[in-house]
């Protein structure tokens, strides 16, 4: 794989699988990657697709325009959830304990901060990048194992990661390298 700024052109393989009847959560739908993977899960025909955002209004917009775009209505949802809260992030396993099945969740929320805050008695990066993120992952395996054994299916559980933290290790080389001149 080539380094990350040269990654962001490699042309990548439009998927051809089906994923007929299954029903899949995106988090973190609302924009970019998560936006795609959810456009993508419509085409491959699943059954429904929840956009998990942390703002209802910007998840409704991102549903109109994969509605558009695909010319397939009904099968998008949108759900509440905020990875920097904990609560939300249970009731949210919770509903999600109610569907009458789930296959695929991608987990993508994230994000990248300069300005240090806490949530939940936790830097908010760490919060949501990696404690909310696993959190909901053990949460929702109940439901997708019981979904697996319901329908003779291989759920999937994907956790979306980046690069991002590459560039900590690179800047603190470069203040390293600035103090020792």
């Amino acid at each position: 794989m080539p380094p990350f700024p040269l990654s962001q052109f490699v042309s990548v393989p439009m998927p051809t699988a089906r994923v007929t009847g299954q029903v899949a959560i995106v988090t973190g739908s609302n924009v970019g990657l998560g936006l795609e993977a959810a456009r993508h899960l419509v085409n491959m025909d699943a059954a429904k697709v929840i956009l998990a955002v942390r703002t209802i209004e910007k998840g409704e917009a991102a549903r109109t325009d994969i509605e558009t775009t695909t010319n397939k209505t009904g099968i998008v949802e949108v759900w509440k959830l905020d990875m920097s809260d904990y609560k939300s992030v249970k009731d949210f396993a919770k509903k999600c304990a109610t569907l009458p099945r789930l296959d695929i969740v991608i987990e993508n929320a994230g994000i990248a901060t300069e300005e240090y805050e806490e949530c939940q008695g936790t830097e908010r990066t760490v919060v949501v990048n990696v404690i909310a993120t696993f959190l909901l992952a053990l949460l929702l395996l109940p439901t997708l194992r019981k979904s697996a054994k319901q329908t003779s299916t291989t759920p999937r559980l994907t956790i979306v990661s980046s690069e991002v933290h590459a560039w900590v290790i690179t800047s603190l080389l470069d203040v390293k390298v600035s103090l020792m001149r």
